[in-house]
């Protein structure tokens, strides 16, 4: 390895690698739909939603596409949300057209994220539905006794140098048994062989998959699974609150902690500090993820809801005008698409509105028991969105004034330091487990009280231990986080 640590977050960068063949203007069925949409229309619904949570995040995006020619119509680096208008429109007027320079693309992409000394750092995402018939300088070998032919260069050594940190994932369309009929699933399995021979080989991380998929909901959901939410008409974010306001939200919040015979809902959320703990592995799933994502609705509705997010976005489109049968509908016409937690989730939230309020608590009933079924990383924030929905079904302010706060601060902390968001989430996730403690002061025998107590007031110690600790080292990060620190501070005040 190079002198010093690698340069921080590398790994975090983004890059796409999109195929724009002839083949791509082929339809995608989908069981339960009677309208096919193009593979690439799929795919580019698909990328306006990433682009839209790149820019959110500030996490590095770069966007590469091929047929014969390799191009970058998004070079590496940060989406900015005004840039946002000029890279969507370049992508809509994508034409796919020839054939598919597979292994050159891939080694265009992790040019893009080569780093000097410490090789490739970064993620690369590949999504094909043909086979390599175009490619001039790379090439895969299938015989290691044979050489390459003359001119050509060794993809999976070139895409994995000393010191790399690469993630590759493979997206392949199609049936690939035969040519021109979908993915080259046999030479795609041939690379990824080879580039974990070569990550053992260098004792380097092995993070490659490659994935089949056969219809547009799949694909979707494979590129970028959804779980989009949109605010509350009266919500207001952490920083514009004055601190008389904050108090009183977090004495507000604390009693949903203390009174679990009136805050029940209170039990069932998680902060994602302490699904990842509770797991064991927060990086590991054999379930695709469902990636929640608030979308800002100041203004009216966001642009271009249809174009980024798909069926979601007309569902979400119709909710935000008022017209609730509509987006009913059309939930309906996309359950084949929609992963069901955030269908149910959405029927509930629309039946709410038009006060329906028995078919609204059977939909809600519903995605509790769909969102237990998720993998722990994305399932926290799933379940601190249904428990926010009850809260106001409920009227039950305490709680709901308790999870906007978790839910708001880890929103508002996406693009910032990892360290200090984690640092805050697991001060959240303190703050929860007191509920424990403070309730056996109640429950526990006579002979018990004084004890429960004293280990209490310990725990809450504890935490002011580290609330201190953080305020010190946080001091400089801004109105939400000195926010969410003020408002722990209050609500353990409050559980003493």
């Amino acid at each position: 390895m190079p002198d010093g640590p690698t340069p921080p977050n590398l790994a975090e960068r983004n890059v796409l690698l999109l195929d724009l063949s002839k083949s791509m203007l082929a339809p995608l069925p989908d069981p339960g739909s009677s309208k096919e949409r193009q593979k690439i229309e799929v795919a580019r619904t698909a990328v306006f939603r990433i682009l839209q949570d790149a820019a959110a995040s500030g996490t590095p995006f770069g966007l590469v596409t091929f047929t014969e020619v390799v191009r970058v119509p998004v070079p590496l680096g940060e989406i900015h949300r005004e840039n946002l208008p000029y890279i969507e429109n370049l992508i809509s007027l994508l034409t796919p057209s020839g054939r598919s320079a597979i292994w050159d693309a891939l080694a265009v992409g992790s040019d893009l994220l080569r780093a000097g000394p410490y090789g490739v750092q970064g993620n690369l995402v590949l999504v094909t539905d043909g086979w390599d018939n175009a490619s001039t300088r790379f090439d895969v070998r299938t015989d290691p006794s044979k050489p390459l032919p003359e001119g050509r260069v060794d993809l999976a050594p070139y895409m994995l140098p000393p010191n790399s940190h690469l993630t590759l994932r493979v997206i392949g369309i199609g049936n690939g048994e035969e040519r021109d009929k979908g993915v080259d699933a046999e030479r795609m399995n041939v690379l990824l062989g080879q580039v974990n021979a070569r990550a053992a080989e260098l004792s380097l991380p092995a993070a490659f998959s490659f994935q089949m998929v056969s219809t547009g909901s799949a694909l979707f959901a494979q590129m970028v699974q959804a779980f989009l939410d949109v605010g509350y008409e009266d919500d207001r974010p952490i920083e514009e609150l004055h601190p008389e306001e904050l108090a009183r939200h977090a004495a507000s919040a604390a009693r949903a902690l203390k009174e679990p015979q009136q805050h029940a809902t209170v039990a069932r959320i998680r902060t994602a500090h302490t699904a990842a703990r509770d797991s064991g592995d927060a990086t590991y799933s054999e379930a695709p993820e469902i990636e929640v994502g608030v979308l800002a609705t100041a203004g009216g509705a966001p642009a271009y809801l249809k174009e980024r997010y798909g069926p979601l976005g007309e569902v979400i489109e119709a909710y935000l005008n008022g017209r609730y049968d509509v987006a009913l509908d059309l939930l309906t016409r996309a359950q084949a698409v929609l992963p069901p937690v955030t269908r149910l989730y959405w029927e509930a939230r629309v039946q709410f509105a038009r006060k329906a309020v028995v078919e609204a608590a059977r939909a809600l009933l519903e995605a509790w028991a769909e969102a237990e079924k998720l993998p722990p990383a994305p399932q926290a924030q799933v379940l601190r969105r249904l428990a926010l929905l009850q809260a106001r079904m409920q009227s039950d302010k305490e709680t709901e004034t308790l999870v906007k706060f978790i839910d708001d601060t880890e929103h508002r902390l996406t693009s910032s330091d990892a360290k200090t968001r984690e640092r805050l989430m697991a001060l959240f996730a303190k703050l929860m487990e007191l509920r424990g403690t403070y309730q056996l002061t109640r429950l526990s025998g006579e002979g018990d009280l004084q004890d429960a107590a004293q280990k209490h007031e310990a725990a809450v110690e504890e935490v002011f231990g580290e609330l201190q600790d953080a305020r010190l080292d946080l001091a400089t990060g801004g109105p939400v986080v000195e926010g969410a620190l003020e408002f722990i501070e209050i609500c353990l005040a409050e559980m003493r």
